[in-house]
């Protein structure tokens, strides 16, 4: 166990040691499939400390189960997949933070307790929490923004306030790399700066974000890199990389329409890949 300072607050990281040569996370020709069926085949990158990076792709792409196989939920049929030099397993600084459509918001539980419940494998099983383990929450509410809810129900909340709970439950956590699935759909702009804003306070504190998402406006200008995605990497860089007409054919084939403007592509996606037409250009 490793006592370090952040934030004002006694951090304890429990859990697999970090070798911090390495890069926080990194995948080698990762493929995995079910019952022959590739969902995904030969995936390899790596990303470092405090990056924020976006995952487009159709639905089917297999961004669930990238996020499944990097949190150690599900292993890899081949390759491997290190975070700070070590398997998945037993690592504890790795947040998902779900779609909020697979909540029960109806749950009698209110916001703080949710967010210490980031605090349960750091306490261990069956084990109440202490202080330190509540300094961890305050800090985590404040961070969102959400001290001021702290005794609400969560079904009581918006869309954006119970997402925001939501990344407080990882940030309690202590995670150094959060998975996020859809985080802004639903949300009005409003909603979706709040997010952005605490994204920036994120990148502050070092914690790399992979955010799963079907909008490709928001992807293009609000995240390092875009990783664009069908069960194959079909490419990983800057979004004037990523957005052409030949990788995007590529990823969404008849899924999506290309419209050549004088400013270059116009991109629209059908509802299947988003509940409505989205636009960017290339």
């Amino acid at each position: 166990m490793e006592i370090v300072q952040r934030a004002g607050v006694l951090a304890m990281t429990q859990g697999v040691e970090h070798d911090p040569t390495c890069p926080i996370l990194e995948l080698k020709n990762v493929s995995v499939r079910f019952n022959g069926n590739p969902a995904l085949d030969n995936i390899s990158f790596q990303l470092q400390e405090g990056e924020r990076v976006a995952i487009i792709g159709p639905n089917g792409a297999g961004k669930s189960t990238l996020f499944n196989v990097i949190s150690g939920v599900l292993n890899p049929t081949e390759g491997k997949i290190n975070i700070y030099g070590h398997a998945p397993g037993g690592h504890i600084c790795i947040a998902y933070v779900p779609q909020r459509s697979e909540v029960d918001w109806k749950f009698p539980v209110n916001v703080a307790d949710v967010v210490m419940m980031g605090r349960v494998r750091k306490m261990g099983l069956f084990r109440w929490p202490k202080r330190k383990d509540w300094d961890y929450v305050d800090e985590a509410l404040e961070l969102v923004n959400m001290t001021h809810l702290s005794k609400r129900q969560i079904g009581e909340l918006s869309g954006g306030q119970q997402q925001r709970v939501f990344i407080a439950r990882a940030v309690a956590q202590e995670a150094q790399l959060m998975l996020m699935d859809e985080p802004l759909t639903g949300l009005d702009v409003k909603s979706q700066e709040d997010i952005f804003g605490i994204f920036k306070r994120l990148r502050q504190r070092q914690v790399t974000v992979m955010v799963a998402t079907h909008d490709l406006n928001l992807a293009a200008e609000r995240f390092d890199r875009l990783m664009l995605l069908n069960q194959k990497m079909v490419g990983f860089g800057q979004a004037g990389d990523i957005f052409t007409p030949d990788l995007l054919s590529q990823a969404y084939s008849g899924q999506m329409r290309l419209i050549e403007t004088p400013n270059g592509t116009m991109i629209l996606s059908d509802s299947c890949c988003g509940g409505g037409d989205e636009h960017t250009h290339a």
